[in-house]
Protein backbone atom coordinates (compact mmCIF):
# COMPACT_ATOMS: atom_id res chain seq x y z
CA UNK A 1 0.00 0.00 0.00
CA UNK A 2 1.16 3.56 -1.18
CA UNK A 3 2.43 5.41 2.00
CA UNK A 4 0.59 8.76 2.36
CA UNK A 5 4.10 10.28 2.69
CA UNK A 6 5.23 9.43 -0.29
CA UNK A 7 2.75 10.31 -2.89
CA UNK A 8 4.04 12.81 -5.12
CA UNK A 9 5.54 12.99 -8.16
CA UNK A 10 8.02 15.96 -9.84
CA UNK A 11 7.38 15.80 -13.43
CA UNK A 12 10.32 17.34 -16.01
CA UNK A 13 9.24 17.43 -19.64
CA UNK A 14 9.60 20.30 -22.58
CA UNK A 15 7.03 22.57 -21.42
CA UNK A 16 6.29 25.25 -19.06
CA UNK A 17 7.40 24.02 -15.51
CA UNK A 18 8.56 21.06 -13.30
CA UNK A 19 4.82 19.67 -12.30
CA UNK A 20 4.26 18.08 -8.60
CA UNK A 21 2.04 15.82 -8.88
CA UNK A 22 -0.63 14.20 -5.74
CA UNK A 23 -0.91 10.30 -6.57
CA UNK A 24 -3.16 7.36 -4.31
CA UNK A 25 -2.95 3.96 -3.89
CA UNK A 26 -5.48 3.78 -6.57
CA UNK A 27 -2.69 5.38 -9.08
CA UNK A 28 -4.48 7.98 -9.47
CA UNK A 29 -2.68 11.52 -10.33
CA UNK A 30 -3.65 15.22 -9.38
CA UNK A 31 -2.09 18.32 -9.66
CA UNK A 32 -0.67 20.26 -6.82
CA UNK A 33 1.58 23.02 -8.26
CA UNK A 34 4.28 23.70 -10.88
CA UNK A 35 7.41 25.64 -10.45
CA UNK A 36 8.56 28.27 -13.00
CA UNK A 37 11.64 26.82 -14.97
CA UNK A 38 10.93 26.10 -18.66
CA UNK A 39 11.98 22.76 -20.23
CA UNK A 40 12.89 21.12 -17.37
CA UNK A 41 14.08 18.33 -19.39
CA UNK A 42 15.26 16.21 -16.19
CA UNK A 43 14.81 16.83 -12.70
CA UNK A 44 16.42 16.42 -9.50
CA UNK A 45 15.67 16.67 -5.87
CA UNK A 46 17.22 16.74 -2.63
CA UNK A 47 14.83 15.88 -0.30
CA UNK A 48 17.01 16.53 3.29
CA UNK A 49 17.46 20.18 2.26
CA UNK A 50 14.61 20.97 0.07
CA UNK A 51 16.29 21.48 -3.25
CA UNK A 52 14.90 21.03 -6.34
CA UNK A 53 17.07 20.81 -9.78
CA UNK A 54 16.52 20.91 -13.09
CA UNK A 55 18.76 20.98 -16.27
CA UNK A 56 17.44 22.80 -19.62
CA UNK A 57 18.32 20.63 -22.83
CA UNK A 58 19.13 23.97 -25.24
CA UNK A 59 22.04 23.65 -27.65
CA UNK A 60 24.51 25.28 -28.17
CA UNK A 61 24.35 26.46 -24.30
CA UNK A 62 22.76 24.63 -22.31
CA UNK A 63 21.36 25.71 -18.58
CA UNK A 64 20.59 24.56 -14.95
CA UNK A 65 18.45 26.08 -12.78
CA UNK A 66 17.57 25.24 -9.01
CA UNK A 67 14.63 26.39 -6.65
CA UNK A 68 13.95 25.62 -2.86
CA UNK A 69 11.15 23.41 -3.07
CA UNK A 70 8.42 21.93 -0.67
CA UNK A 71 4.81 20.27 -1.40
CA UNK A 72 3.23 22.21 0.96
CA UNK A 73 4.93 25.94 -0.30
CA UNK A 74 5.59 24.60 -3.99
CA UNK A 75 8.94 26.44 -5.70
CA UNK A 76 10.79 29.25 -4.35
CA UNK A 77 13.88 31.19 -4.98
CA UNK A 78 14.23 30.00 -8.58
CA UNK A 79 17.81 30.20 -10.25
CA UNK A 80 17.83 29.98 -13.72
CA UNK A 81 20.39 30.67 -16.40
CA UNK A 82 23.10 29.01 -15.34
CA UNK A 83 25.35 27.55 -17.51
CA UNK A 84 26.01 24.01 -17.70
CA UNK A 85 29.19 23.72 -19.09
CA UNK A 86 28.12 22.42 -22.01
CA UNK A 87 25.14 21.64 -25.02
CA UNK A 88 22.19 19.44 -24.16
CA UNK A 89 22.53 18.84 -20.69
CA UNK A 90 20.20 15.77 -19.76
CA UNK A 91 20.95 14.59 -16.71
CA UNK A 92 21.70 15.63 -13.01
CA UNK A 93 22.86 14.17 -9.38
CA UNK A 94 23.41 16.06 -6.33
CA UNK A 95 25.55 14.13 -4.44
CA UNK A 96 24.60 13.21 -0.58
CA UNK A 97 26.84 15.19 1.07
CA UNK A 98 24.99 18.65 -0.28
CA UNK A 99 28.00 20.16 -1.46
CA UNK A 100 28.15 19.42 -5.04
CA UNK A 101 26.00 18.84 -7.91
CA UNK A 102 27.12 17.15 -11.08
CA UNK A 103 25.66 17.28 -14.82
CA UNK A 104 25.58 15.43 -18.03
CA UNK A 105 25.92 17.52 -21.19
CA UNK A 106 25.01 15.51 -24.16
CA UNK A 107 25.85 17.12 -27.65
CA UNK A 108 29.42 18.57 -25.88
CA UNK A 109 30.49 15.05 -23.82
CA UNK A 110 30.95 17.11 -20.73
CA UNK A 111 30.76 16.31 -17.60
CA UNK A 112 29.67 19.07 -15.22
CA UNK A 113 30.47 19.67 -11.12
CA UNK A 114 28.90 22.60 -9.89
CA UNK A 115 29.70 23.81 -5.91
CA UNK A 116 26.45 24.45 -3.95
CA UNK A 117 25.72 27.17 -1.01
CA UNK A 118 24.73 25.93 2.58
CA UNK A 119 21.29 25.08 1.07
CA UNK A 120 22.40 22.83 -1.64
CA UNK A 121 21.98 24.93 -4.32
CA UNK A 122 24.10 25.56 -7.09
CA UNK A 123 26.23 28.59 -6.40
CA UNK A 124 27.64 30.57 -8.56
CA UNK A 125 26.66 31.26 -12.44
CA UNK A 126 28.68 28.55 -13.98
CA UNK A 127 30.29 24.77 -13.26
CA UNK A 128 33.97 24.80 -10.92
CA UNK A 129 34.75 21.87 -13.33
CA UNK A 130 34.31 20.95 -16.81
CA UNK A 131 35.40 17.74 -17.42
CA UNK A 132 35.69 17.28 -21.48
CA UNK A 133 35.16 12.59 -22.56
CA UNK A 134 37.04 12.11 -25.70
CA UNK A 135 36.67 9.22 -28.71
CA UNK A 136 33.93 8.16 -30.69
CA UNK A 137 31.99 5.11 -31.58
CA UNK A 138 31.68 3.12 -35.19
CA UNK A 139 28.05 4.18 -35.43
CA UNK A 140 28.80 7.10 -37.25
CA UNK A 141 24.79 8.40 -36.98
CA UNK A 142 24.62 8.70 -32.90
CA UNK A 143 28.72 8.11 -32.12
CA UNK A 144 30.63 10.55 -34.08
CA UNK A 145 32.00 11.91 -30.63
CA UNK A 146 31.01 11.54 -27.13
CA UNK A 147 27.62 11.90 -25.81
CA UNK A 148 27.76 12.05 -21.66
CA UNK A 149 24.01 11.09 -21.25
CA UNK A 150 24.05 10.19 -17.30
CA UNK A 151 26.01 10.94 -13.96
CA UNK A 152 25.56 8.77 -10.72
CA UNK A 153 27.02 8.79 -7.20
CA UNK A 154 27.75 5.75 -6.56
CA UNK A 155 27.19 3.90 -2.99
CA UNK A 156 29.64 5.25 -0.95
CA UNK A 157 29.34 8.67 -2.56
CA UNK A 158 33.36 8.16 -3.07
CA UNK A 159 32.30 7.78 -7.03
CA UNK A 160 30.89 9.32 -9.53
CA UNK A 161 29.96 7.12 -12.29
CA UNK A 162 29.58 8.81 -16.24
CA UNK A 163 27.85 6.87 -18.85
CA UNK A 164 28.78 7.52 -22.67
CA UNK A 165 26.65 6.57 -25.26
CA UNK A 166 29.03 7.91 -27.79
CA UNK A 167 32.33 6.53 -26.72
CA UNK A 168 31.02 3.08 -25.83
CA UNK A 169 32.15 3.54 -21.97
CA UNK A 170 31.12 4.27 -18.76
CA UNK A 171 33.48 6.68 -16.93
CA UNK A 172 34.63 6.46 -13.09
CA UNK A 173 35.66 9.22 -11.11
CA UNK A 174 36.67 9.93 -7.58
CA UNK A 175 35.21 12.58 -5.87
CA UNK A 176 37.05 15.17 -3.76
CA UNK A 177 34.67 16.59 -1.30
CA UNK A 178 37.34 19.38 0.09
CA UNK A 179 38.11 20.29 -3.56
CA UNK A 180 34.90 20.30 -4.95
CA UNK A 181 36.47 18.12 -8.31
CA UNK A 182 36.32 15.20 -9.89
CA UNK A 183 39.44 13.19 -10.64
CA UNK A 184 39.59 9.81 -13.52
CA UNK A 185 40.18 6.74 -11.92
CA UNK A 186 39.10 4.52 -14.55
CA UNK A 187 36.74 3.35 -17.96
CA UNK A 188 34.41 0.29 -17.68
CA UNK A 189 34.40 -0.49 -21.84
CA UNK A 190 31.44 -1.99 -23.97
CA UNK A 191 31.89 -3.43 -27.35
CA UNK A 192 31.93 -0.77 -29.95
CA UNK A 193 27.80 0.17 -31.07
CA UNK A 194 26.78 -0.36 -27.62
CA UNK A 195 25.99 2.86 -26.79
CA UNK A 196 25.06 2.69 -23.20
CA UNK A 197 23.03 5.69 -21.50
CA UNK A 198 22.17 5.01 -18.23
CA UNK A 199 22.84 2.82 -15.16
CA UNK A 200 20.91 1.51 -11.84
CA UNK A 201 22.77 0.16 -9.07
CA UNK A 202 21.17 -3.11 -6.91
CA UNK A 203 20.88 -2.37 -3.32
CA UNK A 204 23.87 -4.68 -2.53
CA UNK A 205 26.80 -2.09 -4.03
CA UNK A 206 28.15 -5.12 -6.22
CA UNK A 207 26.09 -4.68 -9.32
CA UNK A 208 24.92 -2.08 -11.76
CA UNK A 209 22.67 -2.84 -14.76
CA UNK A 210 23.76 -1.06 -17.83
CA UNK A 211 21.05 0.05 -20.18
CA UNK A 212 21.90 0.04 -24.14
CA UNK A 213 20.46 2.53 -26.24
CA UNK A 214 21.66 1.56 -29.41
CA UNK A 215 22.39 -2.12 -28.76
CA UNK A 216 18.92 -2.41 -27.10
CA UNK A 217 20.21 -4.53 -24.49
CA UNK A 218 20.81 -4.41 -20.26
CA UNK A 219 24.30 -5.73 -19.23
CA UNK A 220 24.95 -6.78 -15.56
CA UNK A 221 28.05 -5.12 -14.33
CA UNK A 222 30.06 -6.05 -11.15
CA UNK A 223 31.67 -3.40 -9.43
CA UNK A 224 34.32 -2.75 -6.93
CA UNK A 225 33.39 0.10 -4.37
CA UNK A 226 36.47 0.09 -2.98
CA UNK A 227 38.46 0.17 -6.26
CA UNK A 228 35.85 2.17 -8.39
CA UNK A 229 36.28 -0.81 -10.85
CA UNK A 230 33.79 -2.13 -12.97
CA UNK A 231 33.43 -5.15 -14.95
CA UNK A 232 30.88 -5.98 -17.49
CA UNK A 233 29.28 -9.14 -17.74
CA UNK A 234 26.15 -10.74 -19.08
CA UNK A 235 23.51 -9.34 -21.22
CA UNK A 236 19.95 -9.80 -22.05
CA UNK A 237 17.88 -8.19 -24.26
CA UNK A 238 15.59 -5.18 -23.69
CA UNK A 239 13.30 -5.88 -26.44
CA UNK A 240 10.69 -8.86 -27.57
CA UNK A 241 12.12 -11.29 -30.07
CA UNK A 242 8.46 -10.31 -31.76
CA UNK A 243 9.76 -6.49 -31.23
CA UNK A 244 12.87 -7.34 -32.86
CA UNK A 245 12.25 -9.20 -35.71
CA UNK A 246 9.65 -6.67 -36.56
CA UNK A 247 11.96 -3.72 -36.62
CA UNK A 248 16.01 -2.81 -36.21
CA UNK A 249 14.75 0.39 -34.49
CA UNK A 250 14.88 1.19 -31.21
CA UNK A 251 15.96 3.47 -28.90
CA UNK A 252 16.16 2.20 -25.05
CA UNK A 253 15.75 5.02 -22.54
CA UNK A 254 15.27 4.39 -18.58
CA UNK A 255 15.96 1.62 -15.93
CA UNK A 256 15.06 1.53 -12.65
CA UNK A 257 15.85 -1.32 -9.74
CA UNK A 258 13.09 -2.28 -7.74
CA UNK A 259 13.40 -0.78 -3.59
CA UNK A 260 13.96 -4.74 -2.72
CA UNK A 261 16.40 -5.31 -5.62
CA UNK A 262 13.90 -8.74 -7.08
CA UNK A 263 13.28 -6.79 -10.12
CA UNK A 264 14.72 -4.51 -13.34
CA UNK A 265 12.66 -2.83 -15.23
CA UNK A 266 13.67 -0.82 -18.33
CA UNK A 267 11.90 1.62 -21.00
CA UNK A 268 11.93 1.01 -24.85
CA UNK A 269 10.96 4.15 -27.36
CA UNK A 270 9.63 3.42 -31.16
CA UNK A 271 8.49 0.17 -29.52
CA UNK A 272 6.83 2.25 -26.84
CA UNK A 273 7.30 -0.56 -24.49
CA UNK A 274 8.67 -1.45 -20.43
CA UNK A 275 10.40 -4.84 -20.02
CA UNK A 276 10.57 -6.72 -16.76
CA UNK A 277 13.57 -8.56 -15.82
CA UNK A 278 13.70 -10.74 -12.90
CA UNK A 279 16.99 -10.49 -10.28
CA UNK A 280 19.18 -13.69 -10.02
CA UNK A 281 21.59 -15.14 -8.08
CA UNK A 282 21.88 -11.99 -5.41
CA UNK A 283 22.17 -9.51 -8.09
CA UNK A 284 24.70 -11.11 -10.94
CA UNK A 285 22.41 -12.56 -13.10
CA UNK A 286 18.64 -11.02 -15.14
CA UNK A 287 16.00 -12.92 -16.20
CA UNK A 288 13.36 -11.79 -18.96
CA UNK A 289 9.49 -11.85 -17.32
CA UNK A 290 7.76 -9.61 -19.84
CA UNK A 291 7.01 -6.93 -22.30
CA UNK A 292 4.11 -4.67 -21.92
CA UNK A 293 2.89 -2.01 -23.77
CA UNK A 294 3.68 1.60 -22.01
CA UNK A 295 0.13 3.12 -23.17
CA UNK A 296 1.77 5.80 -24.68
CA UNK A 297 4.48 6.94 -27.22
CA UNK A 298 8.34 7.32 -26.69
CA UNK A 299 7.96 6.14 -22.99
CA UNK A 300 11.38 8.83 -22.09
CA UNK A 301 11.43 8.12 -18.22
CA UNK A 302 9.77 5.39 -15.91
CA UNK A 303 9.55 5.36 -12.22
CA UNK A 304 8.77 3.25 -9.26
CA UNK A 305 6.69 4.47 -5.98
CA UNK A 306 8.96 4.09 -2.82
CA UNK A 307 6.87 1.12 -1.79
CA UNK A 308 7.16 -0.49 -5.35
CA UNK A 309 3.17 -1.10 -5.85
CA UNK A 310 3.23 1.39 -8.65
CA UNK A 311 4.65 2.11 -12.05
CA UNK A 312 4.71 5.43 -13.56
CA UNK A 313 5.86 6.25 -17.62
CA UNK A 314 6.37 9.72 -18.71
CA UNK A 315 5.23 9.15 -22.15
CA UNK A 316 7.18 12.34 -24.03
CA UNK A 317 5.55 12.40 -27.54
CA UNK A 318 1.70 11.07 -26.57
CA UNK A 319 1.86 13.81 -23.59
CA UNK A 320 1.04 11.63 -21.09
CA UNK A 321 1.52 9.80 -17.64
CA UNK A 322 0.34 5.83 -17.45
CA UNK A 323 0.71 3.83 -14.17
CA UNK A 324 0.76 0.21 -13.51
CA UNK A 325 0.02 -1.81 -10.72
CA UNK A 326 2.89 -3.82 -9.71
CA UNK A 327 2.28 -7.49 -8.40
CA UNK A 328 4.84 -7.85 -5.99
CA UNK A 329 5.51 -11.51 -6.45
CA UNK A 330 6.24 -11.94 -10.23
CA UNK A 331 7.27 -8.14 -10.94
CA UNK A 332 4.66 -8.13 -13.18
CA UNK A 333 2.60 -4.90 -14.94
CA UNK A 334 -1.05 -4.29 -14.46
CA UNK A 335 -2.75 -1.22 -16.22
CA UNK A 336 -4.08 1.62 -14.06
CA UNK A 337 -6.88 3.78 -15.24
CA UNK A 338 -6.13 6.20 -17.77
CA UNK A 339 -3.44 7.99 -19.10
CA UNK A 340 -3.09 11.56 -17.40
CA UNK A 341 -2.66 14.36 -20.10
CA UNK A 342 0.48 16.31 -18.91
CA UNK A 343 2.71 18.13 -22.37
CA UNK A 344 5.83 15.95 -22.86
CA UNK A 345 6.73 14.33 -20.10
CA UNK A 346 10.52 13.36 -19.69
CA UNK A 347 11.36 13.06 -16.27
CA UNK A 348 9.44 11.64 -13.21
CA UNK A 349 10.72 11.08 -9.95
CA UNK A 350 8.84 10.48 -6.45
CA UNK A 351 9.34 12.61 -3.46
CA UNK A 352 8.41 12.71 0.28
CA UNK A 353 5.49 15.28 1.39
Amino acid sequence: MVDSANTYLLVGGYGAGVHCLRYDAAGTLAPVSVVDIADPSFVAYDGARGVLTAVVEQEPHGRVASALFTVADGGSDVRDGIASGGSAPCHVAPHPDGKALFVANYTSGTVSVFPTDERGRIAGSEPAQVIQHTGAGPRADRQEGPHAHQVVVSPSGRWVLAVDLGTDSVYVYEYDAAAGSLSKQGVVALPGGTGPRHLAFHGSGRYFYLLNELAWTVTVCSWDEDAGAGRPGMSVDSRSAADRERSDHCWCAAIRVSADDRFVYTSNRVDDTIAVFSVLEDGAGLEPVEVVPARGAWPRDIVLSPDGTLLFSANHHSDSITVFRVDGDSGRLTPVGEPYAIPAPSSVLPISG
